[in-house]
């Protein structure tokens, strides 16, 4: 590390300890660290094979890949152009590079129009989530994106995929175009849009994806990738590198794949493993099971109880439904039963109560009490519970037979994703995603044998499977939702279980 760049880090660590996480985090505002950034300025280098390079970036924040740039390009500069729009970044910045070559602009660079192409393009975007995203400002770039390319953006998507679907108009033909983004949108539903940008409008070069234990940003939880495609249409035949691991110079794994063989539709994720599996062929979880999160109480510190504050607020067994416990209090991969009520080391209970509140002032005056102490604590307020008449009452949900944490770290003790078998009628928090038998397999549940037969099958999915289908986040944090969970492949349970049109059996005939 030079000087210069010393000084840079030692202004950029300065900023930011005068502002709190919160206000970083609803301005997506992570500095890329400066090795990361001349890796890929070095790969840039390496690709672009230009003597009279211009560079734009669009979120410079206090110039990390700028100070890369020089560093790496420091005879090949022709113009280069960066954009900031918070000025506790801005005006230092502009102080610190006054003697360089830097054209510094103050602005939001979704809003400009280019008055110049470039040859080059790095950037570190904002990751800022679509709720911190102005709904008016929302409308307006997705609008622009439909225009310009075609394409309908979700409203859930980051700010980031804004920013790499319209820079290209910034590019000459055939700049080069590099990103380090969340890998996340190669599975979400919101990506979709991204990919078929990367598949129909630009060629895409190179995807390199760091392992999921590899977090590139300590302050924010979130896996990294580098995207980098030419401003160009496709070439026939062309291959993209996805590689895994290392650097994106020296990758620990690569694997070159024709583009016309990628749908934006799918996940890419399993790009990078070895074996690739066309899941739309397989008998899949969806087969035989509908797959939903458990409930969204709204606030799980009053609504669930433990047997303390039912003794001490007398609340009646009729407002009460046992709940399982966080996952990481189930010790192994079942969970057993007593007069319906799981046998855990601190049992739980789910509060919910329909009645008027004149009803329980008069009847049950304790459980007013209990009431206006969640009134006391904004517990109505809440998104949720606000939408909910009256607040205090919880969805009705029947328990599963055959529950799985729908999160999952890789250095757990316990495997990153097993199959609970619930032998009592406890429901579950959303912690959890929940298993019902569609109606033709559910005579199942009512089969001791063949239900322990199928939660053994469960457990055998490789966890690699499991994860190709979820969703990767840094410090080997893996998450799975309802519909990545009913795509994973299950030939085996189809060697179990025969559809039966008269098997519409209630979910609770557990043994």
């Amino acid at each position: 590390m030079n000087e210069v760049e010393q000084k840079r880090k030692l202004m950029q660590d300065a900023l930011d300890a005068l502002k709190t996480q919160k206000e970083r985090n609803s301005m997506g505002q992570f500095s890329t660290p400066y090795p990361l950034a001349l890796e890929i300025m070095r790969y840039m280098r390496n690709l672009l094979k230009k003597k009279d390079v211009s560079f734009i970036e669009p979120s410079i924040g206090t110039g990390v890949f700028y100070s890369a740039f020089l560093n790496e390009f420091a005879e090949s500069t022709k113009r280069v152009l960066g954009f900031e729009i918070d000025s506790h970044y801005y005006n230092p910045t502009k102080k610190f590079w006054k003697e360089t070559p830097l054209e510094l602009r103050q602005a939001n660079f979704l809003d400009q129009e280019p008055d110049d192409l470039f040859d080059m393009l790095v950037a570190n975007p904002p990751y800022v989530r679509h709720h911190h995203i102005d709904s008016d400002k929302k409308v307006q770039l997705q609008e622009k994106v439909l225009k310009k390319y075609g394409i309908k953006i979700s409203g859930l998507a980051g700010l980031y995929c804004y920013f790499m679907i319209l820079s290209s108009a910034w590019l000459n033909e055939n700049g080069l175009s590099c990103w380090l983004v969340p890998s996340e949108f190669m599975d979400v539903n919101y990506g979709t849009a991204v990919k078929k940008f990367l598949l129909h409008n630009v060629e895409l070069v190179h995807i390199h994806r760091f392992n999921a234990n590899d977090l590139q940003f300590a302050d924010a939880l979130v896996s990294s990738c580098i995207v980098v495609f030419r401003n160009r249409k496709p070439q026939k035949s062309s291959k993209i590198k996805f590689s895994i691991g290392g650097t994106i110079n020296k990758p620990n794994e690569i694997r070159l794949i024709d583009g016309s063989n990628l749908k934006a539709e799918s996940k890419w994720t399993s790009l990078f493993q070895g074996n690739v599996v066309n899941l739309e062929s397989q008998v899949t979880l969806g087969s035989f099971f509908t797959v939903k999160r458990g409930i969204a109480t709204g606030d799980n510190d009053f609504f669930i109880v433990d047997k303390e504050t039912i003794e001490k607020y007398e609340i009646p067994h009729i407002f009460l439904r046992p709940v399982l416990p966080s996952p990481r209090y189930i010790e192994g991969n079942c969970i057993s039963s007593e007069n319906g009520n799981p046998v855990v080391s601190h049992p739980q209970f789910l509060f919910s109560c329909n009645l008027p509140e004149a009803i329980i002032k008069k009847n049950y005056p304790k459980v007013w009490e209990y009431i206006k102490f969640g009134i006391e604590k904004g517990v109505p307020k809440g998104y949720i519970c606000s939408h909910r008449n009256p607040w205090y009452s919880c969805e009705d949900r029947e328990p599963a037979a055959i529950v799985i944490p729908y999160m999952g770290r890789s250095e757990s003790q316990n495997k990153m994703f097993r199959f609970i078998l619930n032998k009592s009628k406890a429901i579950t928090t959303n912690v959890y995603l929940l298993l019902y038998p569609k109606p033709e397999y559910a005579y199942c549940l009512k089969n001791v044998s063949l239900l322990n037969e199928i939660w053994q099958k469960l457990n055998s999915i490789a966890t690699e499977t499991l994860c190709q289908n979820g969703r990767f986040y840094g410090g080997g944090l893996h998450k799975m939702e309802p519909k990545e969970l009913m795509r994973t492949p299950a030939n085996e349970i189809s060697t179990l279980l025969e559809p039966k049109s008269n098997g519409q059996l209630s979910l609770f005939a557990t043994a």
